[in-house]
């Protein structure tokens, strides 16, 4: 494995391991949504609100590099080539690892933001539950105020 595939491997070890710490976070929330402010949900919102923003140009990036390694998969570029020197044919598969080192690196950024907008979708679903729940029940308005 490669040095980069193996920093690759570390890095998602790491980010699932947070997202899973996240999404436990949030399902016990969830559980208990009447303990949990309005105003705590909604700061915590903003924080993966901005984290997408803020990583919106790495992402588009990313999704341009899968692309263009998917089209260039599926037009066959690399099987086209005549190989007349092993040279050659060691300058392609090289070449080849690269191109398929760096859609591996952005296949993971694409999931990344992917955890991060089904994050936001949690709690955009329980705000709106809780909304649902002070409709529902009035007297519980001064614990969502």
């Amino acid at each position: 494995m490669s040095e980069r595939i193996g920093r690759l491997c570390d890095e998602l070890r790491i980010k699932l391991h947070g997202l899973d710490r996240r999404l436990e976070s949030l399902k016990s929330n969830g559980v208990a949504t009447f303990d949990h402010s309005q105003d705590a949900l909604e700061s915590q919102l903003d924080r993966v609100e901005q984290r997408i923003y803020d990583h919106r140009a790495a992402v588009e990036a990313a999704n341009v590099r899968v692309k263009t390694w998917v089209a260039e998969k599926k037009s066959s570029l690399h099987d086209s080539h005549v190989l007349r020197k092993a040279h050659d044919k060691i300058y392609l598969l090289e070449a080849e690892a690269d191109d398929a080192e760096t859609y591996a690196a952005a296949a993971f950024e694409l999931a990344a933001a992917a955890a991060d907008e089904a994050i936001l979708a949690v709690l955009q679903a329980l705000l709106a539950r809780n909304k649902a729940d002070q409709a529902s029940f009035p007297e519980m308005d001064d614990t969502f105020s």
